[in-house]
């Protein structure tokens, strides 16, 4: 029996499509192998969100051919996508499938979410916004959107599979053709098991009041968290990235939020150094960041994407200053977080295991040193 091997690089939805591609092999009688090195066939979920991500890949690629030259490289996702000719110049024997291919005849759901306390569920696909500085409109340029029907039935077999945090994800969760709010709505109205949803990002102008009644309203079965990227805190750099709000929008949805849920933690996405970003618009963003005290930063380094609006943009910083403004914004995560955890420190928040006897909150807190649970449990925040 033949051994397939799926790696994956990226997001959630990648991370999701993996297995569905991964249970489609096993269904054909494919056996899984735990190494590269015990593999006759090789899947790289591949990811291209930055040049960093395409170099992982080469170097995976690389690695494989030394450790196992007979196995056959099967690569797909975003970086096969918007990169084909230059991977079939460096790696001729790699065979590349779109992931069009890949999942071709294969319903996109799953039964369970190997390596995982919880489980990823992909209900929407493709972005049309075109942010200057994104490669991933090229890459996934096809709107789409599960059916709520389908959404619950996967749920409900993911629930029979001692999954209680459900992760709903996609490229653009927001844009799914119902409206993420009625499809919550649906979820809760028509499942009435011990179980809780998180949102996985959603954009700013896209949470509306629906959304944040249905929140208050569902303390318990809709975590107390949204990541909602922010990129820039300066309206020029915003309007430069091609982004849909302004910086008063933003904080003005931040303030809706913090008084209607007063504990929910808000965490955000942030590029550091874009082209035209100066000194004074670095700081901008920083001071933005520090005084809407947001739970988590996820800090990006600018990357140039070819064929994006803004990879011919002159850089208009020295090489070095990137670097010095990612440190700080790393610096500045780490505060924000321990002043974000520390308000419920003592307190109970329900929770749900993770692997190394560490479970994690509604409001999306990790405390260590917990025993296992099954379900969702109190934990006392350390």
């Amino acid at each position: 029996m033949k051994k397939v091997f799926v790696y994956t690089f990226g997001c959630k939805i990648n991370q999701y499509e993996s297995q569905i591609i991964k249970e489609k092999f096993i269904s054909e009688k494919y056996q899984p192998a735990d190494k590269i090195e015990f593999a006759d066939i090789i899947i790289i979920n591949s990811c291209s969100v930055t040049a960093h991500a395409d170099k992982q890949c080469d170097q995976l690629i690389k690695k494989i051919q030394l450790k196992n030259p007979k196995a056959e490289i099967i690569l797909t996702g975003c970086y096969a996508k918007v990169s084909q000719k230059r991977i079939v110049q460096e790696f001729p024997s790699v065979i590349i499938k779109m992931k069009e291919e890949m999942l071709e005849g294969v319903e996109q759901e799953i039964k369970t979410f190997d390596n995982h306390s919880r489980a990823f569920l992909k209900i929407q696909d493709g972005c049309d916004s075109f942010c200057s500085y994104c490669i991933i409109p090229y890459a996934r340029s096809v709107m789409w959107s599960k059916s709520v029907s389908g959404i619950i039935s996967e749920i409900n077999r993911l629930l029979d599979n001692k999954y209680v945090e459900i992760v709903l994800t996609g490229i653009h969760i927001g844009r799914h053709d119902m409206g993420i709010a009625f499809v919550l709505r649906e979820i809760f109205n028509s499942i009435k098991r011990d179980f809780r949803i998180r949102l996985s990002s959603i954009e700013i102008n896209e949470v509306g009041d629906d959304l944040i009644g249905l929140m208050k309203e569902e303390p318990v079965r809709l975590c107390s968290h949204l990541h909602i990227p922010l990129q820039s805190g300066c309206d020029k750099i915003l309007k430069d990235m091609n982004r849909k709000y302004t910086v008063s929008d933003f904080s003005e949805k931040m303030n809706v939020l913090k008084t209607i849920i007063p504990d929910i933690a808000v965490t955000t996405d942030v590029i550091c150094g874009f082209p035209t970003e100066t000194s004074e618009d670095f700081f901008a963003t920083y001071n933005f960041l520090k005084e809407n005290n947001f739970a988590r930063l996820h800090v990006f380094p600018y990357s140039k994407r070819a064929g994006t609006k803004a990879f011919d943009l002159k850089r208009v910083y020295e090489g070095r200053e990137l670097k010095a403004r990612t440190d700080k914004l790393l610096a500045l995560d780490l505060v924000l977080r321990e002043q974000y955890n520390s308000k419920f420190t003592g307190k109970k928040r329900k929770a749900v295991s993770l692997r190394n006897r560490q479970a994690l909150t509604d409001n999306y807190i990790t405390v260590s040193n917990v025993d296992k649970h099954d379900g969702i449990f109190e934990v006392t925040v350390l």
